[in-house]
């Protein structure tokens, strides 16, 4: 299925990059079918997908999504996004990572953002999924926060999902694309975002939580599974419980509160040496142009795309 290309354009264009994970791909689209804000269009861009992909994006019959595969693996969403940037026609873009979900008022706040603040970007804070190690009763997820910062601006310490931005096309044609991981040390998306605010591009953090994020990396084997009954779990609730939000904000919630009583009656010793020690170093590196998190990312991973690499493996994507 293709787009019009006659068709007057969207406000927002959504890349979906995509790698033989049908199922969970599923849920993505219809969170953004699901959207208040309808005028929209998907780009689903497969890394030379190899299953029911095709089939996935065609059964919902809606023109404004569209499916391109590209023709050889690339390993990575670097490759997917910019192909899908290449194509997009929208005068905002947002990406959603096929693993990830829309609330339904994602885009309409963002864009309203946008258009109120003249900002470039902005980012949303996500609650990001994890399975409890012991779960009991009906619900087997734990939910944290990320994406906030302590002054709720931009800081390249913090990590920021590219699910939870919503930006300017312009502004990628001033970054430029996505760089391959085999080139940098951080992932594509964190350090895209870094160039786009060394340019001295707006970023906006706009304090509400709108994605729900489902991360495969943090799922043993997760791209070996045809299935993902996580999300289908976890798309059924949020599409039949209307509590279903306020349930996973109060478990980010008590999740935040374990972590600053730890970490403030008994700090860790690298919790320590990195405020007094690496600190420093990290606002040299960044006033030098390189990602800061690259140096703790060279130490841990060795050499460029370590991490992205050892989170393919956990997956199974390899």
């Amino acid at each position: 299925m293709t787009s019009d290309p006659a068709a007057a354009p969207p406000t927002v264009s959504v890349i979906i990059a995509t790698y033989n994970r049908s199922q969970p791909l599923r849920h993505a689209i219809r969170s953004v079918c699901n959207s208040s804000f309808t005028d929209w269009e998907i780009i689903v861009v497969g890394d030379a997908c190899t299953d029911d992909t095709a089939e996935c994006v065609s059964s919902f019959n809606d023109p404004r999504i569209c499916f391109v595969n590209l023709p050889s693996r690339c390993g990575d969403m670097s490759g997917p996004h910019n192909k899908g940037l290449a194509l997009a026609r929208g005068r905002f873009v947002a990406f959603l990572n096929h693993d990830d979900l829309y609330l339904a008022d994602h885009l309409a706040k963002c864009v309203a953002e946008l258009e109120s603040s003249g900002a470039d970007l902005v980012w949303v804070p996500c609650a990001i999924a994890s399975e409890k190690a012991d779960p009991t009763g009906d619900w087997p997820f734990s939910f944290a926060l990320i994406g906030v910062t302590s002054t709720s601006e931009y800081s390249p310490l913090g990590v920021y999902f590219s699910s939870s931005w919503v930006f300017r096309r312009c502004l990628a044609d001033r970054v430029g694309p996505w760089r391959s991981p085999d080139q940098i040390y951080v992932v594509p998306s964190q350090e895209w975002l870094f160039r786009a605010w060394r340019m001295g591009a707006r970023l906006r953090f706009l304090p509400s939580v709108t994605v729900i994020l489902v991360p495969a990396g943090g799922r043993a084997g997760s791209y070996a599974r045809r299935n993902s009954p996580e999300h289908d779990l976890l798309s059924q609730r949020l599409r039949e419980d209307p509590k279903c939000l306020e349930r996973i904000l109060e478990e980010a919630a008590l999740d935040e509160a374990r972590e600053h009583f730890l970490n403030h009656r008994y700090p860790p010793l690298w919790s320590l040496a990195r405020r007094t020690l690496l600190r420093p170093v990290y606002s040299v590196l960044a006033r030098m142009g390189i990602h800061p998190l690259s140096l703790p990312m060279a130490i841990v991973y060795g050499r460029r795309g370590g991490f992205v690499r050892r989170l393919r493996r956990i997956a199974g994507a390899e």
